[in-house]
């Protein structure tokens, strides 16, 4: 399902439990290094562009990867509220989701394509633990292991 195009601002697009306070996160130049800051019920992804549109698609299953033209893809645990609310935006533009309660492996593919960012995010439903990894860092420098505690943003 295409969500829509959002208008992004300080170089990130977050997706979050619609019912968490403080949704977004601070970043450090370790989590900018990995190209996302990841808390509990909390994910950002670094843009490749600081601002400006993003044409967003959200998926439920698993990515197609090998036929990805994304520049960066990262994979991460997310888990969903029994709400199902779940928010997709960035500082001030975005859109809220209802998908069914469970834990996913969200992935995040993004790129560039005539002139424009693009991204989809895949939520997979899985049990049992799912490990982070970044699987195309482009020109992200990330480190092993990932960093996996962002502090909320106040």
């Amino acid at each position: 399902m295409k969500l829509r195009t959002l208008d992004i601002s300080y170089a990130q697009i977050a997706v979050f439990q619609s019912a968490l306070a403080d949704p977004f996160s601070d970043w450090t130049d370790r989590h900018l290094a990995q190209g996302f800051a990841w808390r509990p019920g909390s994910v950002s992804f670094a843009t490749i562009e600081p601002s400006g549109p993003i044409e967003v698609e959200v998926v439920r299953g698993g990515p197609a990867l090998a036929a990805s033209s994304a520049l960066r893809i990262i994979a991460v645990p997310f888990s969903i509220a029994e709400d199902g609310a779940v928010d997709v935006t960035s500082i001030g533009d975005g859109e809220m989701l209802t998908l069914p309660a469970g834990s996913y492996r969200l992935t995040f593919e993004h790129g560039l394509r005539d002139g424009g960012m693009w991204c989809r995010l895949s939520f997979e439903a899985v049990i049992g633990e799912v490990t982070p990894k970044v699987l195309r860092a482009g020109d992200l420098v990330p480190s092993e292991p990932l960093l996996m505690d962002a502090s909320a943003a106040k």
